[in-house]
């Protein structure tokens, strides 16, 4: 605050009044002529300063935005108090180092965004990769459309985005995927952090920051439908031998707004004190998919195996079957009983091959309410409220009876409170709750025991929650049975609580506080609860179905019953951050952040690690001292409530040697920042910053732990030892090692999933510079260079049972023989990032507003991520060789162009052209907006498909000499040159690397057009037209990566939906 001449006002009278609620602060230019309103709500405000002797100073319209420190400069002229001087609202960040977008409300509605979600514009920003991976087999545990956000924010992995919502966690423990998506039309805006942010933030890289609205002094809302059906759709893509054909899909999305002051006549009146904001959104799809199947003929069901030119043989006496026809007495009454789940051919061919058609009629529902009160008690304090729940239910269907369900629930609440202590000292307090509920199984959950009812005889009981059959495998057929790999049922709760002061003193603005947050995640769940019976060609009777239909097993996989996991986790966090007003020009903001996250607590005592002292590629290790020890949370008895006996070789031991955690903690979690701006001139900011940032990954891994007291054996027969049928799938050759009693499953050299027990929490370095201009009052360019290093990141590993490669038998080159692998989180894992990243925004003038950016980046690391994501495989090559294993990100892309734009059409009333008369209604109040997405592909890693290293689970294959797997001339048939690739010599691992091969890129444009047809002041009806992938332009998806499949670099799927249209309407008032 100053005059004309720089001299600092003393003294000077700042006013600021949210223009929508009218609430209004005041506060006085200090000794230093700053002035702060800290903890203000988003929206638009408008700024008055007096000092007796001036001509007084206003900014009306001034929008703040969420997490935005906007810096109003005031330069008063000597004159009449009651004379005022209008300036108009900054444009560039002076304040901080951070490295962020801001999408407001306008472009929220105004864009195309498929399904109304929001966090599609995440990718809008600098710095984010999008779409880049299949989730795979967790993508139903993470509930509805979770799972679907692949975002990498700053080369970040994808699990290190931290949502909130209102300030709060929004963030689900298990796979941190957001827990509640609230509808568009009751958001504020958002903000996507991508740079050196302030200390007041932590526990993931990537922030992601949404603001709901708040009600106003005047009543608003708005009623909207949304349609969506195939008949508007372009087919999908004609792939070779494929005819492509519309199949039904009814898409409708509904809901209204409602906001403005709490009304009670003569009781309450809340104008300017009390407000409200309701919100509900339902959304019901419903298709049809229409999936061939192959499953075995009439004749087959019954033993007749005539029509085969191969030769059935009895298993018995290695003899022809007569005819190729099994007796019906040698028919296993379980085998005929299972056949009441596997359809008959229905389609008029004499092929085995696609012989099935099954229509499936798939649904989801989904269902949300938002509500929101604001308070404003006095002018020393305001309150908000938010309540918000969600009900989402989704169904796919199957074969026969195994369709899939995934119902998620999740409730969310927050009040705040911001209070002003003294006019240099304002508390916030803010105490937030979630819930989230998440079931995803089969559709014979709960309803029917099928694996008991058909008289397949296993050890310990099927639990309710995992009834059903189990998952069946046969060669040359389609699979029937459940999903092996469910059911999975969460019910987590979260408590957080929230204290942040800010202090003036100076030039120097002060902040600090902390967070306690709560987290329970409670998960039961299992693979293979119900068990997994595979049938192929070379066991019994050389073929698959004759092999089911007599009961012989080729593998049977089973566990005893769910998992059950009650974790508990308190974890603190606490910092301080001062912003230093060096110069009028120059403010350096540095902080430390302290985060303590505790290793999860098992309070239900069922969690196992394995205790390892050595760890070294070599053959069997003879000292029984150095192999590894089961070890129990808990002390007492280590089988106590356990449905297993592992085999008397593995050392078990429940002693409370590890703690009640397992884990050791980490103290050591200090994370310094330190930020400068620096404005030369009032139109050019140049900024830079670094810090250190912890990450916390999914809880989903902790959850493996408590798998392990489950058991999971697999069995398999050989020609030779039939030992495995319906009645008796655990029947060990040579007898139980176990010696274990009816109801109690042996296991023996078990896959343990454990964890390295000295675990630290891993740790990024961020550092970044940046130059923003402002080009006109309206628009602005801002390049910036951001880079990044990962350290002591997880890695999914064999941590200490990795056999030597050769072609003897696994066990003999096995370090413990007793056990299988030994699965589990490491910190051998780090990364590197380096992007440059340009932005050009518009603010919205004219009619028209512009975000634009672009990107070049490139990622390395050693693991992508903790789980299976896209080609990068669960587990490394070879884990003694993790530098083998470096190589492209699998959200690497090196070019992204990303650009939005809402333009209103100058046309109609109030508009510059053809305002007036019959025509202007006619062509007036139109709109177009667009969003243009320009990216390279993603990295892909080639497979063998077969174990070469012959170590239980690998490989990749040998690189040809010489040999480049780029193609000048992709084509969908063959994306890279598939010869440069060689299968690698048995007992050897292959030489190829990571992420070898670039898949396709991404040419997409969505657009929208919308009237508003106007009845009175600010009430009008719109319609709205949109196309996604408008241009209808095919967008690849990945080729086939796997050396050893007929399908080797050929693509036969596409990345994103062919041209799809959708029609609304929505009432404003």
């Amino acid at each position: 605050m100053a005059d004309t001449t720089g001299g600092v006002l003393i003294g000077a009278s700042v006013t600021v009044t949210n223009t929508q609620i009218g609430l209004t602060r005041t506060d006085q230019a200090n000794s230093a002529g700053i002035y702060v309103f800290p903890n203000l709500l988003p929206g638009a405000y408008n700024v008055r300063v007096e000092m007796e002797g001036f001509r007084s100073g206003a900014r009306n319209g001034v929008e703040l935005q969420v997490q935005q420190t906007v810096r109003l400069d005031f330069s008063l002229e000597v004159g009449s108090v009651t004379e005022t001087v209008e300036t108009t609202a900054p444009l560039l960040n002076t304040e901080d180092a951070t490295i962020g977008t801001v999408i407001e409300n306008r472009r929220i509605l105004d864009l195309p965004l498929n399904g109304r979600n929001f966090l599609q514009m995440v990718a809008l920003t600098p710095n984010v990769s999008a779409s880049f991976a299949n989730p795979g087999a967790s993508a139903p545990r993470q509930g509805g459309n979770r799972s679907e956000q692949q975002l990498s924010i700053s080369g970040g992995r994808r699990e290190w985005n931290y949502y909130t919502l209102d300030g709060i966690n929004n963030t689900d423990v298990n796979f941190n995927s957001y827990i509640f998506l609230p509808s568009i039309d009751a958001l504020q805006e958002f903000k996507v952090v991508t740079g050196v942010y302030s200390a007041e933030f932590g526990r993931e890289l990537g922030q992601v920051s949404v603001t709901t609205k708040s009600g106003t002094n005047a009543y608003h809302g708005a009623v909207w439908e949304f349609l969506r059906d195939n008949k508007l759709d372009a087919l999908p893509y004609a792939f070779a031998g494929s005819v492509p054909t519309s199949a039904p899909f009814k898409w409708n999305q509904f809901g209204f707004t409602l906001g403005g002051p709490v009304q009670i006549p003569k009781v309450i009146n809340g104008k300017d004190k009390l407000f409200f904001m309701a919100n509900y959104e339902g959304f019901r799809l419903r298709n049809q998919r229409q999936t061939l199947y192959s499953v075995p003929s009439v004749a087959m069901r019954s033993g007749n195996f005539s029509e085969l030119s191969a030769t059935i043989r009895d298993p018995l006496t290695n003899a022809p079957f007569a005819g190729n026809i099994i007796p019906a007495a040698r028919l296993n009454p379980v085998s005929r009983a299972l056949l009441d789940y596997y359809p008959l051919p229905n389609q008029p061919t004499s092929s085995l091959a696609n012989n099935y058609l099954a229509v499936n009629q798939n649904r989801t529902d989904k269902d949300q309410f938002t509500s929101r009160v604001d308070f404003v008690q006095n002018a020393k304090s305001s309150w908000y409220g938010r309540y918000s729940w969600t009900h989402e239910s989704a169904f796919t269907g199957g074969l026969r009876l195994n369709g899939s369900i995934v119902a998620t629930r999740a409730q969310q609440a927050v009040i705040d409170n911001a209070r002003i202590l003294t006019p240099t000292l304002v508390n916030e307090l803010r105490v937030g709750y979630n819930r989230f509920f998440n079931h995803a199984g089969g559709e014979l959950n709960n309803v029917l025991d099928a694996t008991t009812q058909v008289g397949i005889r296993l050890p310990t009981q099927v639990p309710p929650d995992a009834w059903g059959l189990p998952e069946i495998g046969i060669a040359g057929f389609s699979g029937f049975g459940d999903d092996s790999n469910s059911p999975f049922i969460n019910r987590n709760e979260n408590w957080q609580f929230i204290d942040n002061v800010s202090w003036t003193r100076g030039s120097h603005f002060v902040k600090f506080g902390a967070e306690l947050r709560l987290d329970h995640y409670n998960q039961d769940g299992n693979q293979f609860a119900r068990g997994s019976a595979g049938f192929n060609n070379n066991i019994a009777t050389g073929y698959g179905f004759a092999d089911f239909m007599l009961g012989y097993l080729g593998t049977w996989s089973d566990a005893s019953g769910l998992a059950v996991a009650r974790l508990r986790a308190f974890s603190q966090a606490y910092y301080i951050s001062d912003t230093w007003k060096v110069r009028p020009k120059v403010t350096i903001t540095a902080g430390l952040r302290y985060e303590f996250t505790p290793p999860w607590t098992d309070v239900a005592g069922r969690q196992i690690v394995a205790y390892i002292p050595l760890n070294t590629p070599q053959p069997q290790v003879a000292d029984l001292s150095l192999h590894p020890v089961l070890v129990r949370t808990g002390t007492g008895d280590f089988y106590e409530d356990a449905g297993i006996r592992f085999s008397p070789d593995i050392q078990v031991a429940r002693d409370g040697r590890l703690g009640d955690r397992l884990i050791q903690a980490d103290y050591t979690n200090f994370a310094p920042r330190l930020g400068i701006a620096w404005s030369p001139t009032p139109r050019w900011v140049v900024r830079a910053g670094a810090g250190r940032f912890y990450v916390q990954d999914i809880g989903n891994i902790v959850f493996d732990k408590s798998r392990n007291l489950q058991g999971r054996l697999t069995v398999q027969s050989t020609t030779s030892n039939l030992i495995s049928t319906w009645q008796d799938p655990f029947n060990f050759a040579g007898g139980n090692p176990c010696n274990t009693p009816a109801g109690v499953l042996c296991v023996v050299r078990p896959l343990v999933l454990t964890d390295n027990i000295d675990r630290k929490t891993p740790y990024v370095y961020q550092y970044e510079t940046s130059v923003q201009r402002q080009l006109t009052n309206t628009t602005a360019v801002e390049v910036s260079y951001l880079g990044s290093q990962g350290h002591r990141l997880q890695r999914w590993i064999n941590l200490a049972n990795q056999p030597v490669p050769g072609t003897t038998p696994i066990a003999s080159r096995s370090p413990f023989p007793e056990f299988g692998l030994f699965q589990g989180a490491s910190n051998v894992g780090y990364s590197n990032y380096n992007s440059l990243g340009v932005k050009l925004t518009r603010r919205y003038a004219s009619g028209l507003t512009i975000l634009g950016s672009y990107t070049l980046s490139k990622s390395i690391d050693n693991g992508s991520g903790i789980r299976t994501l896209g080609t990068d495989p669960l587990n490394p090559q070879d884990s003694y060789c993790l530098s083998c294993e470096r190589g492209l990100s699998v959200f690497d892309q090196r070019h992204r162009f990303v650009t939005s734009a809402v333009y209103d059409l100058p046309f109609g009333p109030g508009r510059k052209y053809l305002n007036q008369g019959a025509l202007s209604k006619v062509i007036g109040g139109w709109k177009l907006t667009s969003i243009v997405t320009l990216a390279s592909g993603f990295p892909l890693t080639i497979a063998a498909g077969e174990d070469t290293a012959n170590i239980g689970n690998c490989c990749r294959p040998n690189r040809v000499p010489g040999v480049s797997p780029k193609l000048d001339h992709p084509t969908i048939s063959q994306w890279f040159n598939t010869a440069a690739f060689s299968r690698a010599p048995n007992g050897t691992f292959g030489n190829s690397g990571r992420s070898v091969v670039i898949g396709p890129g991404i040419v997409n444009w969505d657009f929208s057009t919308s009237k508003d047809f106007h009845f009175t002041g600010q009430h009008y009806l719109q319609f709205r037209f949109e196309a996604f992938n408008f241009l209808n332009h095919p967008n690849w998806g990945d080729p086939n990566t796997t050396l050893s499949s007929v399908a080797f670099g050929r693509i036969n799927s596409t990345r994103t939906d062919m041209r799809q249209l959708q029609f609304g309407l929505k009432l404003v008032f």
